[in-house]
This record gives C-alpha cells, structure tokens and sequence, in this order.
C-alpha cells in the first residue's frame, strides 16, 4: 500500500493545485497591455494607442523565438508613414514574448525576457491630439507585413 493513499485525496492534490497556482500567478494574461501611461486596443483598421500625459509609449514589441524558446532570428521594424507629431525610434533589448495559449509550445517562453526589438513613439512636447503612423515589420525570413497606429496623446 502506497503511504500517499492513506492521506485524504484533498491533501493529496493540496500540492499539485498549489504548484498551478503560483504557476498562473506569474504568466502574463493572453493580448493584455499593461502600463500605467498607455493602452492598446485593436479595432482591426488600426491598432488604438494611448499616451496619458504625453509620455513615450511603445507601439509593437517583436520577439521571435523557436518552439523550445531559443531565438528565431532578429525582425526589423521601419516606419513607412512617420507621425506629424512625435517621433517613433526602435530599441533592442530584453521584452516579455506574448505568445497566445493557441501556441501551445511558445506560449511557455513568455515568463522570462528574451532579446527582441520595440517601436517607440513619443509626443512632441505639449502636443495633445491624434496622430496616425505606419509600420512594416520584417522578419528573418524575409516576410513582412504592416500596422496602422492611431495614438491618441492626452
């Protein structure tokens, strides 16, 4: 006789389901932005982006990686339309992936930073209203493809 099945078969699982709590508490929620200077929605003519205070707001993360969550190469993002207001640049560094669950063997990578690439824009100085701006993204095997962003700077 197993030790284990003498133990109520609450006391059993009380582990299993603790280990999927502390799990779920640190992966991130499926296509939610979260920053306290802006929001991202998709209305599918454009991606909706908001400034609160005329702060700096990154527009499109791109991390590319393989199934086992090493990199699938480096994408390149260009600006084809730039805003009448503002400026967009681009910066390599650490960002969380955002694999949907769909991805089954990505999604996983999203706990952990992994080296990829962001568009940025931010606001000229005082400038409140809305600009629109175009981005193309390339990725290492050459295709591309492009977003419309409608910033709203409050």
């Amino acid at each position: 006789m197993n030790r284990s099945s003498l133990l109520p078969r609450s006391l059993r699982l009380g582990p299993v389901l603790l280990g999927c709590f502390a799990l779920a508490a640190c992966m991130p929620e499926r296509f939610q932005v979260v920053a306290s200077n802006q929001s991202v929605t998709s209305t599918g003519q454009f991606t909706d982006v908001s400034s609160i205070g005329g702060r700096s707001v990154p527009l499109q993360t791109i991390v590319l990686l393989e199934p086992d969550c090493s990199s699938g190469g480096t994408a390149i993002i260009q600006v084809v339309t730039p805003p009448q207001h503002g400026q967009i640049t681009t910066e390599t560094g650490n960002y969380y992936p955002a694999y949907p669950a769909s991805d089954t063997q990505r999604y996983a990578c999203n706990v952990k930073k992994r080296p990829g690439v962001a568009a940025i824009y931010t606001p000229d100085p005082g400038f409140h209203g809305t600009v629109f701006t175009t981005l193309q993204v390339t990725g290492p095997l050459g295709r591309s493809g492009t977003r419309v962003y409608r910033i709203t700077v409050q």
